[in-house]
């Protein structure tokens, strides 16, 4: 349990920040059809680091997610956690360089017992983990939480490029849910 104020700076989601599948693409005729965890169509593979930043991206369909490499790449955020009077946690977030009015929602990842990530919204229910960024791809949140956040788990954003709120639910990674940020809660 946070027991002080503390800050942490969102990430990039990349094979450096996270073991996550790598859940936006870009358009290329020799890449094959994968399926399973960050499975995609024909024509499109994961970004490399030798794409271009002018690269546009696409969901595991072929999907325009109406951004580019380079701004997916350089969106940052910050987050700083402290605990209410009533024994909650205040999480509030701070981001730029998102998908201009894109939609987000925050989401905690945990390692279980079993192998697979199990996300949580980061209010607990999803009924106050999303928000919107401003037509600059900026964007400002708050949530309040009685949710345990555990030093060393991770709050992770996600675009999701049908403009829904997916409540309690991701979404369908790499179709309509991408995430975009990672931070390690301190």
């Amino acid at each position: 349990m946070l027991l002080a104020f503390a800050t942490a700076t969102f990430q990039p989601v990349d094979a450096a920040t996270t073991s996550q599948p790598v859940q936006v693409f870009v358009h290329d005729n020799s890449a094959q059809a994968q399926s399973g965890d960050g499975g995609h169509n024909w024509g499109l593979r994961p970004p490399t680091i030798n794409d271009p930043e002018t690269a546009p991206l696409y969901n595991a369909r072929g999907d325009s997610l109406k951004s580019l490499l380079g701004i997916w790449r350089t969106a940052d955020g910050s987050a700083s956690f402290d605990t209410t009077p009533q024994g909650a946690t205040r999480v509030r977030l701070s981001f730029r360089g998102l998908v201009p009015n894109g939609r987000y929602s925050l989401f905690v990842r945990q390692r279980a017992v079993r192998m697979d990530p199990v996300f949580t919204p980061l209010d607990l229910v999803g009924a106050q983990n999303s928000f919107s960024a401003d037509p600059q791809g900026n964007a400002e949140a708050e949530v309040v939480t009685s949710l345990q956040l555990p030093s060393g788990s991770q709050l992770v954003a996600f675009y999701h490029s049908d403009g829904a709120d997916h409540q309690s639910s991701l979404g369908n990674p790499g179709v309509n849910a991408h995430a975009q940020l990672i931070l390690r809660v301190p």
